[in-house]
C-alpha cells in the first residue's frame, strides 16, 4: 500500500494542549516520517474540507459529538468502491475516533461540565432531569462547622460567560452521550490515549476495534534554555487548572509541613493558583504563573529551571483515563525534572525508585518529596533515567509505527468487507 491519505478535523479553533498531542502530533509525525499525507480541516466549513474527506483513507475525528457528526459517519460508512480517474478503485475513508479523556465523567468543576455533565460527585450516579448538582469542598466549612456543600450546576438555570448563551441541561447532556456513544461504535476503530480508556470503549461503549496510542512528544517543539539562577532554591513544580481542586488539596497539610520543614523552597504554580495554598505556603515563597494559550506554555516551560515536578492526582474514573503527559515534559530538558506523583493510572508507567517516585497517601508524600529536595543526585538520577524511558517510548519513531499500521489493518478489513476477493492477511 502507498501512502495514507489521513483527514483530521476537530471543532475547537483555539489550539490546545489536547488538540497539540491527538491531533497536531500525530499528523505532523506520520508526514515527517514519510507514512501518510495529512490534511486538518478545523471544522466541516467549506467543499474543499468535504472533498478532502471524501477522498482520503482514514478520516480521523477528534472528540466530536452531535446527531450532524453521527449522520457524517453512517454516510462514510454506506459509500462503497468506485474508480478513480486512474482506473484504480478507490475505497471510502475509514472512520477513527479519538479521544483523550473519558467525557462520560467529566468533573463539575470542569467547564466542559455544562455540556458534557451527566454524573454525580463522586459517586458517579447519573444525574436525573430537574436535579441540582451539589458538592462538598473538602477542608472547608460553613458557619456550623459542617463541611461546605455548595450547589453548582442548577439543570436548565447554569450558565458560564465564555459559553454565551448555553445552559446546563442534563437531558441535553444524556441524548448527547448517548449519540457520542453510537459515534463511537458506528466508526471503523478508535484511538484513545490511555489503556483505562481503551477498555472502557471496549466493555462499555462496545467499540471493539481500539488501539492505545499513546500521547507523543515531539522534543523539538519544546526549547530548552539556560536560565541563569539568582538562588540556591530547589525548586518544586505543580500545574493544573480549576478542576485539579481535587488532586490538590488533599495534599494541604503536607505542603505545609514540608514547607515549614525546609527554608530553601521555591513553589513553582501555573494555571489555578487556590486561596488554600497561601495558607499552606507564604505567598513570597510562591512564584505564580497565570494560565495561558499552549504554545506559550511549552516555552514558558523550558525557562523555569523546575527541580521537582509534582503530579497529584486522585483516583476517580476521570483521572484514570488520563496520560501521563506531565511526566513525559518534564523530563525532555537539558537538566530533566525529578517527579513525585500520586501512584494511580496513569502514572504507574513510573517504575518507582528508578524513573520517578509515587506517593500513596499525604504522609508518604511528605517522606518521598522530603528525600528529594535532599538528594540532589537522585534527583539527578530519576530524571535522567525517565528521560531516557520517554526517548525509548514516546517520540514518533516509537509510537507512529503502531499507529499507521492500526490504519493499515482498518484498511484491509474494509476492503475484505466490501469486496469478497480480497483476502484479509493479520499484520
Amino acid at each position: 500500500m502507498n501512502k495514507l491519505y489521513v483527514w483530521a478535523t476537530n471543532t475547537v479553533k483555539k489550539q490546545t494542549a489536547c488538540q497539540y498531542y491527538r491531533i497536531h502530533v500525530p499528523l505532523r509525525a506520520l508526514e515527517t516520517l514519510g507514512y501518510a499525507l495529512c490534511y486538518n480541516a478545523d471544522g466541516l466549513d467549506t467543499q474543499k474540507d468535504i472533498r478532502a474527506m471524501l477522498t482520503s483513507d482514514v478520516c480521523l475525528l477528534y472528540s466530536l459529538g452531535g446527531e450532524g457528526i453521527l449522520h457524517q459517519v453512517e454516510v462514510i460508512k454506506g459509500m462503497r468502491p468506485a474508480p478513480r480517474g486512474d482506473n484504480k478503485i478507490h475505497y471510502p475513508a475509514v472512520t477513527v475516533y479519538d479521544v483523550d479523556d473519558n467525557t462520560d465523567f467529566v468533573h463539575p468543576l470542569n467547564y466542559a461540565y455544562l455540556h458534557l455533565g451527566i454524573r454525580h460527585y463522586p459517586s458517579g450516579e447519573l444525574l436525573v432531569p430537574g436535579e441540582n448538582l451539589e458538592i462538598e469542598w473538602e477542608g472547608q466549612f460553613d458557619e456550623d462547622g459542617k463541611p461546605l456543600r455548595q450547589i453548582t450546576w442548577v439543570d436548565k438555570e447554569t450558565k458560564l460567560d465564555q459559553w454565551g448563551d448555553l445552559t446546563f441541561d442534563i437531558a441535553r447532556n444524556l441524548h448527547q452521550m448517548k449519540i457520542r456513544h453510537r459515534i463511537i461504535k458506528t466508526c471503523d476503530g478508535a484511538t484513545t490515549s490511555s489503556p483505562v480508556l481503551k477498555s472502557y470503549f471496549e466493555e462499555v461503549i462496545g467499540q471493539k476495534n481500539v488501539y492505545f496510542f499513546p500521547n507523543t512528544v515531539i522534543v523539538g517543539d519544546y526549547e530548552h534554555y539556560d536560565v541563569v539562577r539568582h538562588d540556591t532554591n530547589v525548586r518544586i513544580f505543580w500545574q493544573g487548572a480549576v478542576a485539579h481542586y481535587v488532586d490538590w488539596f488533599p495534599l494541604k497539610e503536607a505542603l505545609r509541613t514540608i514547607n515549614q520543614k525546609y527554608s530553601n523552597l521555591t513553589w513553582v504554580l501555573y494555571g489555578s493558583k487556590f486561596g488554600w495554598v497561601t495558607e499552606a505556603i507564604p505567598d513570597e515563597r510562591i512564584e505564580y504563573y497565570p494560565w495561558s494559550d499552549y504554545d506559550s506554555y511549552k516555552l514558558r516551560r523550558g525557562l523555569l529551571n523546575i527541580d521537582i515536578n509534582l503530579c497529584p492526582l486522585a483516583n476517580n474514573a476521570f483521572n484514570q483515563c488520563k496520560s501521563a503527559i506531565k511526566w513525559y515534559e518534564a523530563s525532555l530538558w537539558d537538566n530533566p525534572e525529578a517527579t513525585l506523583a500520586a501512584n494511580v493510572a496513569p502514572y504507574l508507567e513510573i517504575k518507582e525508585g528508578k524513573t520517578g517516585m509515587l506517593y500513596n497517601t499525604p504522609d508518604d508524600f511528605v517522606e518521598k518529596l522530603s528525600i528529594l529536595i535532599e538528594n540532589a543526585q537522585l534527583r539527578k538520577t530519576l530524571g535522567e533515567n525517565a528521560k531516557k524511558w520517554v526517548y525509548q517510548n514516546r517520540v514518533p519513531e516509537k509510537t507512529i509505527p503502531g499507529l499507521i499500521d492500526f490504519y493499515k489493518e482498518l484498511k484491509d478489513e474494509q476492503r475484505a468487507r466490501l469486496d469478497p476477493k480480497v483476502t484479509l492477511v493479520k499484520r
